[in-house]
């Protein structure tokens, strides 16, 4: 049994995934339970199976997702979700990989490798008396936990590179190209949600890039971009002195040119997120036309990625 632990958006379905392909069970079923889906008066018939007749609207015999999971992987999501009232039923199956369906007068075997996934502190759950201590027992042969995005930045190209192929095959696109602000972009968002998040924010990408050949920090969604806008502005003048002290040659800046600064730094960050698109900018800043035109004018900020009409040849 393999339990993989890690925050809500990791990647542990694909993880688990990984761990079946690369296993003698490759060629089999790789049965999904998401638990946290699972309701109370259905639990039991949805793991075990059932006969006909098993209850009021049992009109057919049903096989259950552990017995379709023989000789594959069953993969329970969010296990900690998994209802006290059936635990102790599973904890038998893992034992002896015999249950019977509801309804049923003979035990079924089924022969599967079980992993799990969490993203809550089980042993928290056991002091609550949500979760079974000796469930958990058998769950943890082995325990993989899986750090956030955030802290495996060395993951993110590698990952956007893989799931763009997947996104451009799926929706039928030819492959799109990443600009080094792209990904730069990708490297700087801390990405609370995770994979998840970040397979999103691609699939967004795709959908704004329409047919253009490169993505640019543009087409990401506009949350992101903002955010990375503020980080920005904030990490330029964080801490920063904004004088000497008394009897320095340099004189104490006036509040005006400070300001000045500080806009001339947000105006910067701001075109180069946005990829010089004008419409962005003013989305972003909440300023008009007009007004963008006369600061990036005034700053001497040239849109560098806004799309140049073809000059003649």
């Amino acid at each position: 049994n393999v339990m993989i632990t890690g925050e809500t958006g990791t990647g542990k379905e694909l993880f688990a995934r990984a761990i079946h392909e690369n296993s003698p069970r490759a060629g089999e079923n790789f049965i999904v339970i998401d638990c946290a889906a699972l309701t109370e008066n259905l639990v039991e018939s949805t793991l075990f199976g059932h006969e006909k007749g098993a209850f009021t609207s049992a009109d057919k015999k049903q096989t259950g997702l552990i017995r379709m999971a023989h000789r594959g992987t069953l993969f329970l999501d969010e296990v900690g979700e998994l209802p006290l009232s059936v635990q102790g039923a599973f904890l038998r199956v893992l034992q002896e990989h015999r249950f019977r369906p509801l309804g049923g007068s003979r035990e079924v075997y089924s022969d599967f490798r079980l992993v799990a996934a969490t993203h809550r502190n089980l042993d928290d759950l056991v002091l609550a008396g949500r979760f079974r201590s000796d469930l958990l027992f058998r769950l943890r042969s082995t325990t993989i936990d899986l750090p956030p995005l955030r802290k495996r930045k060395e993951d993110i190209k590698e990952l956007t590179v893989h799931y763009m192929t997947r996104l451009c095959d799926r929706y039928g696109m030819g492959t799109k190209g990443l600009s080094p602000e792209f990904i730069e972009a990708l490297l700087a968002y801390p990405w609370p949600g995770n994979v998840r998040e970040l397979i999103h924010a691609l699939e967004n990408a795709l959908s704004t890039a329409q047919n253009e050949p490169t993505l640019f920090p543009v087409h990401l969604p506009k949350k992101i971009r903002v955010r990375l806008t503020r980080s920005s502005i904030s990490n330029n003048t964080r801490a920063r002195p904004c004088g000497e002290t008394k009897g320095s040659a340099r004189p104490f800046p006036t509040l005006k040119s400070l300001v000045e600064k500080t806009e001339q730094q947000y105006f910067q960050s701001l075109v180069s997120f946005a990829g010089g698109d004008i419409r962005q900018i003013c989305a972003i800043s909440g300023l008009s036309r007009a007004v963008v035109y006369a600061r990036l004018k005034k700053y001497n900020i040239t849109r560098r990625f806004d799309c140049q009409a073809p000059q003649p040849s």
